[in-house]
């Protein structure tokens, strides 16, 4: 189970919030004024970039731990005078911060609905009991998709080059839209869902299944595709080089983990990449 997350707004972001019933948003996330200790693991900053004054900075430096993130929302402030606020904050890490373009939109109305969307984000992610990650924004550019989560992780995911995307318009991949709890990313033309795990596989197959096989019942379900990929090809437990019959029965029937040597002793077994024998599981998953 997560943690909680004390969200902190700061400037005219409490104004924003004034009049918004936002401390019953979850049960495991509070929207606070105050700067008093609490017994929650995590703590979100969140501001205008014009706020980002000298009194907040002193503030911030003041109360901030390792744990604590900054979210800003920028509503115009040049690049070059919003790093050099960050810097001010001695921010060492780029999981500590995000900034949102706020400006695209017209109006007070296009910013109070962008900062609802990212606090409901944030807010399913602390309520959430699974590991995976929630999407809190993203963008495309140049075919690449720039996706961030609520913990302020990146990923760079060349759309292009994966399967969905193979043959599709350049502007097809702009039109997608966000989950409202930052599950999945939603393209309603191509009629395409991607979470942050199927993401992550996307650019490191590796990372993604070390991140799920903290769950005993994927592990299962994952040794299950292994065994239904091996007897597909026609191969038996002893025909797989490099790996025991022992080992490769503990991880069809989900007793131990699918390791990077097991993962190189299938794939050369099954005459494919890693990378593709993978693609093969996620897809016997489904």
């Amino acid at each position: 189970m997560k943690t909680g997350i004390e969200i902190v707004p700061y400037g005219q972001i409490l104004s924003a919030l004034s009049t918004q019933r936002w401390g019953t948003i979850r049960h495991r996330t509070r929207i606070s004024p105050s700067l008093r200790k609490m017994p929650w693991s995590c703590r979100v900053f969140v501001t205008f970039s014009y706020d980002l004054d000298e009194s907040f900075a002193e503030l911030f430096r003041e109360k901030a731990s390792q744990d604590t993130r900054l979210l800003v929302l920028n509503e115009g402030t040049s690049t070059d005078r919003l790093l050099s606020r960050i810097v001010d904050l001695k921010i060492r890490t780029p999981q500590r911060f995000y900034v949102i373009d706020a400006a695209a939109g017209s109006g007070k109305a296009h910013v109070v609905a962008l900062l609802r969307s990212v606090l409901r984000r944030i807010a399913s992610s602390a309520e959430s009991d699974d590991s995976a990650e929630r999407i809190l924004d993203a963008t495309a550019e140049d075919g690449v998709l720039h996706v961030v989560s609520t913990s302020f992780n990146r990923l760079d995911v060349p759309l292009a080059k994966t399967r969905e995307f193979a043959h599709v318009n350049p502007s097809e991949i702009q039109r997608f839209e966000i989950d409202e709890d930052g599950a999945f990313i939603y393209w309603p033309g191509l009629d395409v869902h991607l979470g942050w795990t199927q993401l992550q596989q996307l650019v490191n197959p590796e990372a993604a299944l070390k991140a799920l096989q903290k769950s005993e019942e994927f592990n299962k379900r994952y040794g299950k595709a292994v065994q239904e990929l091996r007897e597909e090809a026609g191969l038996k437990r002893g025909d797989i080089s490099g790996i025991s019959e022992k080992q490769l029965r503990r991880i069809e029937n989900g007793e131990c983990r699918l390791t990077s040597n097991a993962i190189e002793a299938l794939s050369k077994a099954h005459r494919l990449a890693p990378n593709e024998y993978m693609k093969r599981l996620a897809a016997a998953l489904d």
